[in-house]
């Protein structure tokens, strides 16, 4: 059986009791030499990871559906959850990963914020120029009207 079955009929498994030790069912189900149990934490893992379940209790073999998870199991499960076409890893970024993306933002409103503030100091520094030059050209124009009297 492949994992996205198993995860399948295990998730439709906790939909209908909304909570259950998965160990117990697995075994109620498959050998304990099965391939199904020798990966069951990991495969159970994912389902928390990817938030369609919780661990209810602190040994973490018992598992309750959450409502991203009751969602998906009224859309069709967990296959329809990997056929979603989303990227599966964007719901996986870890706190880490989402720092880093907030100080880039941060990082690119400060640049903006700075590129703002030259082009305001450069129209500014235009505009004073420009009445430099205009101011001088009125006094020039006043110096040759005096010679010319």
């Amino acid at each position: 059986m492949l994992k996205e079955e198993y995860l399948q009929q295990l998730l439709k498994a906790i939909y209908d009791n909304s909570s259950m030790n998965v160990y117990d069912y697995t075994a109620s189900i498959y050998t304990t030499e099965s391939e199904i149990f020798v990966n069951l934490k990991s495969w159970v893992d994912e389902l928390v990871r990817n938030k369609l379940a919780n661990y209810a209790d602190e040994e973490h073999t018992d598992l309750q559906i959450t409502n991203f998870g009751k969602y998906w199991m009224l859309k069709g499960g967990y296959e329809m959850y990997l056929r979603d076409g989303q990227n599966v890893k964007d719901r996986r970024k870890t706190k880490t990963e989402n720092k880093v993306i907030e100080k880039e933002k941060e990082d690119l409103i400060e640049a903006r914020l700075k590129l703002t503030h030259y082009r305001l100091v450069g129209f500014w520094l235009t505009v004073i120029i420009s009445s430099v030059g205009f101011l001088l050209s009125l006094y020039n124009l006043y110096l040759i009207m005096m010679r010319n009297k």
